[in-house]
């Protein structure tokens, strides 16, 4: 659509010393066919006509301006469809989009862009005017009506063209002296001709202003080149301006309009014939129409390995996190949509094992990472809890509980147990023995011993998912398998303070093996989940830390469990029994996620409508990691410019509707970041799986597992037990017969190799008692030696 501007009668205006003011009357539609705030005055148009609906069933208001989707901006006009007789007098009202009033006292540009099909001579412009509060505020008054004739040229057919109009016109006339223009309700448009004439036009982005005489230049202009698009960011040289994105892809002879956004940044997905080559990008300040001049920088796009690919997804999802969190907190929102406090726990913890993965990248400056960990445990240690449980929701400017529902407002031991997950691994993670790392370590374990795991059994042998100051057990939700809730169990059996017995996890979890169901899917075996693997988040959440590979138990082989249950979806799109638009080897993965309909759990079969959630596919890089490749490099490569946004792929997209969120849940980004990077380092499963608590619970509930290379040099060798573990003042060690006969040397050394502490036992004392209340707190690793034997773990002191 060609976009030509008349600015003819506009006049000089002094600059704003600060800030560009602006309000708006008329951005879209309510919907594409109609304004709820535009109103028609149905009542004395007298021989006149005007074009006016109502909202969907809602005929009593039949008085609403229509829309069309023809528009100068966004999606929606506004339609003035309409007949001048000489004997009328329509008029219509544009009030702002929530009904509220606003102060046009510091501006002095009324403005509007108009669309006809045929040309529209200047005399035939609606007449304009304003309504607003009276001066003692008892009722509103119309202003007088004023010919924008006088300051516009004629409008050429089939081209938008900008109107404006001076407000001093209205606010100076003293037959206006009753009006309050510091409460201005709407702008007002009224016939002008009296010949009959019936009009179409169309009228877009009305708007009142402080003209600027110049616009600043964005600062700071800073362009980064990834594998198939570049990533802008500018500062703001002042508010409410917008920001013009242009690019030349031949080295600077030609250059492309990519974009208009009022942020401070872009993703400009490039063409095809742009890879593998620098573009060269240009971004202008616009207000009203006028540009400032170009702020220039360049990106070099080149092709990405697999490994970069996941890199960059991992930093932009991690940015949710950092950027995208409560600033005040560090908590986790729950979504990027929402009301800006509400923080989620589960979030939380997931994001808390993004932030070492952050520190180990340093996607950001490592100190300021653990700055915003220590916000976040200051959060959690001082935020109302319950039993030492978590709520679901927060309050993050509060730190109150905010009720998932209404019988919900106290602990979530499941989102409890994501959360207990994240302390685990910091506690292992930040070793050193500065400050910070203390106090992260000393924090993390100090919340995690608090946890009451055996309150939540409500005395029966299972977990009961929420309990409430207020109701009690009354919800009675027991946490039962198969689901997302494995890593419930194993926290709670980990507990040294609280923890829950072996028939707990029999009974209560596993049914006393009720949950083993072998059925066989596209030629995949699968024990647990239901028919067709149930949503991918099931095989996420329990595994951010705990690690699938060589975990087993009499129930199942996890890591087999989880692959087949990933394959299982890959060939289900494949297949596309449904017929979903889209489907395939590369667009896969239904998990729990916004849809056209609100929020479900999407899964196989049973409840399927076409959603894609891209976390599904990506945070199973580990189990299926060729399929989850393709699905990374559709969603990127292919669909980049409609799927991706600032913090990484955005949370879903139906095809058969034409519908994406551009949005984000922690949930959801929180397991891309932690996925990604166990597949590739394993640095999250190493972390959690050497803690010496959770090999208790695993060992506990009879589990098999794995442990990394580097977890087993230090762990105990189950020829002797530390505990505690941490240790505050003392600490016991217990051998078994492998030290027979023997004298055995103690020695505690630092992780620095220097040795803090020596002492000899002579069998038959197999159990005793080391004083450690003269070492300083951090962690240390105690060695056993006697004869050709010779053991050591890792210890954490806390004096």
């Amino acid at each position: 659509m060609l976009r030509s501007l008349f600015l003819t009668g506009i006049l000089v205006f002094a600059l704003v010393s600060v800030w560009a003011q602006e309000a708006f009357f008329f951005t879209e539609g309510t919907d594409e066919t109609f304004y709820d705030q535009g109103i028609v005055n149905v009542e004395s148009m007298g021989e006149s006509s005007f074009e006016h609906t109502n909202p969907p069933g809602l005929p009593q208001y039949n008085d609403k301006i229509p829309c069309s989707t023809n528009a100068w901006k966004g999606n929606t006009s506004l339609k003035f469809n309409y007949t001048s007789a000489e004997n009328g007098n329509w008029r219509a009202t544009v009030y702002r989009n929530d009904w509220s009033t606003v102060d046009i006292t510091g501006l002095d540009t009324l403005s509007f862009y108009i669309y006809a099909e045929e040309t529209l001579p200047k005399s035939a412009l609606p007449l304009i005017g304003l309504t607003a509060t009276n001066n003692d505020f008892t009722g509103d008054l119309f202003s007088n009506f004023y010919a924008l004739a006088d300051f516009n040229e004629d409008i050429s057919a089939d081209q938008w063209a900008r109107v404006v109009f001076p407000l001093n016109k209205i606010t100076d006339d003293s037959d206006n002296n009753l009006l309050n223009f510091s409460s201005v309700k709407g702008v007002v448009f009224r016939q002008s001709e009296t010949n009959g004439t019936s009009r179409l036009i169309l009228v877009d982005e009305i708007s009142a202003f402080k003209s600027l005489s110049e616009i600043p230049a964005v600062e700071n202009f800073v362009a980064t080149g990834y594998d198939s698009h570049a990533e802008l960011n500018w500062e703001f040289p002042m508010e409410d301006l917008t920001y013009r994105i242009y690019a030349s892809f031949d080295r600077g002879a030609n250059f492309e309009l990519r974009a208009e956004t009022s942020e401070n940044y872009y993703l400009d997905f490039v063409p095809e014939q742009a890879r593998n080559s620098e573009v060269i990008y240009r971004v202008v300040s616009a207000f009203q129409g006028n540009e400032s001049e170009p702020a220039e920088a360049s990106a070099q796009i080149r092709d990405f390995s697999d490994d970069e690919l996941m890199d960059m997804v991992q930093r932009s999802s991690f940015r949710y996190f950092w950027e995208g969190a409560h600033q005040a907190t560090g908590m986790a929102l729950e979504r990027s949509n929402g009301n800006g406090r509400t923080a989620a726990s589960g979030a939380t913890g997931m994001g808390l094992m993004a932030m070492i993965v952050a520190y180990e990248r340093e996607y950001k400056p490592q100190e300021e990472i653990k700055d915003r960990i220590l916000k976040i445990l200051e959060f959690l240690e001082n935020c109302e809890r319950h039993h030492g449980a978590w709520s679901h929701w927060y309050n993050a400017d509060t730190s109150e509980t905010q009720p998932f529902m209404e019988d919900d407002d106290g602990g979530d031991i499941v989102e409890t147990s994501f959360v207990a997950q994240g302390l685990i691994a910091l506690k292992n993670y930040f070793a050193g023995t500065d400050a910070k790392s203390v106090q992260i370590r000393e924090t993390a374990d100090r919340l995690w011993r608090g946890i009451d795991w055996d309150w939540y059994r409500n005395g029966q042998n299972v977990l009961f998912w929420h309990w409430s100051p207020n109701f009690n057990f009354q919800k009675n939700m027991k946490v039962t398998g198969w689901n997302e809730c494995l890593v419930t169990y194993v926290m709670a059996a980990s507990s040294p303070t609280h923890g829950i017995s072996k028939v707990v996890y029999d009974q209560g979890w596993a049914g006393n093996g009720a949950m083993v169901n072998p059925r066989t899917f596209y030629g995949h075996e699968i024990r647990l989940s239901p028919d067709w693997g149930g949503p991918l988040f099931w095989i996420h959440y329990s595994h951010l830390g705990i690690n699938p590979h060589g975990l087993s138990d009499k129930y199942a082989d996890y890591w087999q469990e989880h692959v087949n249950t990933a394959k299982i979806h890959h060939a289900y799109a494949v297949e596309n029994p449904e017929g979903h638009t889209n489907y395939s080897d590369k667009n896969w993965g239904l998990t729990a996620s916004d849809d056209p309909d609100g929020y479900t759990a999407h899964q196989p079969v049973h409840n399927d409508n076409g959603t894609i959630s891209p976390t599904a596919a990506l945070a199973s890089m580990p189990y299926t990691p060729e399929e989850s490749m393709k699905a990374l490099k559709y969603f990127y490569r292919e669909r980049g410019q409609d799927l991706f946004g600032k913090f990484g792929p955005y949370d879903a997209f139906n095809d058969n509707l034409g519908w994406v969120q551009k949005a984000y849940i922690g949930i959801d980004q929180g397991p891309i970041v932690v996925m990604l990077e166990n597949h590739r380092t394993g640095l999250l499963w190493n972390t959690v799986m050497k803690d010496a608590d959770l090999q208790a619970g695993l060992d506990k509930l009879g589990f098999e597992y794995e442990v990394s290379t580097e977890a087993k040099e230090i762990q105990e060798n189950v020829q002797f037990k530390v505990y505690p573990n941490p240790a505050e003042g003392y600490f016991y060690v217990n051998l078994n017969s492998s030290f027979q006969n023997k004298t055995i040397t103690v020695k505690i050394t630092g992780l620095d190799g220097k040795s803090v502490f020596t002492e000899e036992f002579i069998w038959p004392v197999t159990n005793f008692k080391i004083d450690c209340s003269g070492i300083d707190s951090g962690f240390y690793v105690v060695e056993l030696s006697g004869g050709d034997s010779f053991f050591k773990t890792k210890l954490l002191i806390q004096n």
